[in-house]
């Protein structure tokens, strides 16, 4: 086994990757021997999955940096861009899911100003109850992960085989930090329209978690490229990029404390028999299925894709008559055919316009789309089975609530 740093800290990666990776895998199996929540816990593991590959995939890179500089490297940005989306999904999950949020949460707040100075003149407000505004939002978190392929690939080929490196190296670096932050800067949008809500859930630990881990990778990469490029870290006449080995010697030895940090955040005791005593848990086998089947991902990304369920209808809200004064909502909807009744008790929906017209279906919100709305929040992805795909642990018992009733009875029985 070759390193290209020195023995201590060569020893230092190797045992750092081996308990941070054995530490994340116990805590994800603990998630699968606890699979009672699969809505919540399916994005939870994918979260967590970080941790192992970062750990084995930057000990890799120190160990055969160039085979892991072209062949591995993808993998690992491909789904440090997929986790992005993925927190998203966790923060709306935990939120009652999108139809909650745009018909329920949304409502009543006014429009938000683009925090960027400048940008609020330039683009109009965003108004998260919405459909078409949330759409934007999400598109601009979700086009991350669909760019990032394109753009390992394009890295690649480019590396391999020396098409003009002078224009397309510069062109894939600026397009890459163009959707990056594009990318958070549309998470940031929906924390802010949100965080009154999520304050709630005290989600402070998992987007540290989830962030660090990203913001160290890329910054701590630039800032040792720097140092590489005037001269403090020399390389030596063997074809071997020396800044890129110090950044992933860096990350195995800074993933023991994102295990510990994703320990604490993704703890899987909230989804333990004590937690949820009343709760069946899901078969671990259906629980891998569940978790790795990517049916919701699937679905989830040809309706951000094609964006034609995002309209007024698929959202039917009667609470969209306390919407905010300066929401475009309101009086969406009562363009696209939503009228009261009863004094306000009561609601439907009327022809409007022209159903041969495409574009006027669209945002008017037409009812004869192809497709219905299926709400992650609610319904899974898992093979139907004539059993039943779960159990129940038997010794829950202890911490049901007939046995503390039982318990507080005992106790008042024999008060002297």
């Amino acid at each position: 086994m070759i390193f290209y740093i020195p023995r201590w800290w060569s020893l230092l990666c190797v045992c750092s990757s081996v308990v941070s990776f054995a530490m994340s895998t116990v805590s994800i199996a603990q998630q699968f021997l606890n699979y009672r929540k699969p809505l919540e816990q399916r994005l939870v593991v994918r979260i967590q999955l970080m941790v192992p590959l970062f750990s084995a995939t930057c000990l890799l890179a120190c160990i055969v940096p160039q085979t892991a500089q072209v062949w591995i490297d993808p993998m690992r940005e491909i789904y440090e861009s997929f986790v992005i989306y993925t927190f998203f999904s966790l923060l709306t999950l935990i939120l009652g899911g999108e139809r909650k949020i745009i018909t329920q949460l949304s409502m009543g707040k006014p429009p938000m100003r683009h925090p960027i100075i400048g940008l609020g003149r330039v683009l109009p407000m965003i108004d998260m109850s919405d459909p078409s505004d949330f759409l934007s939002v999400k598109r601009g978190i979700l086009q991350y992960v669909w760019f990032k392929p394109l753009y390992c690939i394009g890295t690649v080929l480019c590396m391999q085989k020396n098409w003009y490196p002078e224009f397309w190296m510069p062109f894939w670096t600026i397009s890459y930090n163009i959707s990056a932050s594009l990318s958070l800067y549309n998470l940031a949008l929906f924390w802010k329209c949100l965080y009154d809500e999520l304050q709630k859930y005290n989600p402070w630990s998992k987007f540290l978690c989830v962030k660090l881990i990203i913001f160290a990778s890329y910054w701590q990469g630039i800032l040792i490229a720097l140092l590489s490029r005037y001269g403090f870290i020399t390389n030596r006449p063997d074809n071997v990029d020396y800044g890129y080995v110090y950044q992933n010697a860096v990350l195995c030895v800074e993933m023991i404390g994102f295990a510990f940090g994703h320990l604490i955040a993704f703890n899987w005791s909230p989804y333990s028999s004590k937690s949820i005593p009343e709760g069946a848990r899901m078969r671990t086998l259906y629980a891998l299925r569940d978790c790795f089947g990517f049916g919701d991902l699937k679905w989830d990304f040809k309706i951000t894709f094609l964006g034609n369920l995002y309209n007024y209808r698929h959202f039917n809200s009667a609470e969209a008559v306390v919407a905010h004064r300066d929401s475009r909502s309101r009086l969406g909807r009562l363009q696209a055919g939503f009228r009261y009744s009863d004094g306000g008790r009561g609601n439907y929906w009327v022809n409007s316009g022209e159903p041969s017209s495409p574009s006027r279906s669209t945002i008017y919100g037409s009812t004869e789309d192809v497709e219905s709305w299926v709400d992650l929040s609610r319904d899974g992805f898992t093979p139907e089975d004539q059993n039943y795909p779960v159990v129940w642990d038997i010794d829950s018992y202890k911490y049901s609530r007939d046995m503390e009733a039982l318990r507080q009875h005992v106790r008042q029985s024999y008060v002297p």
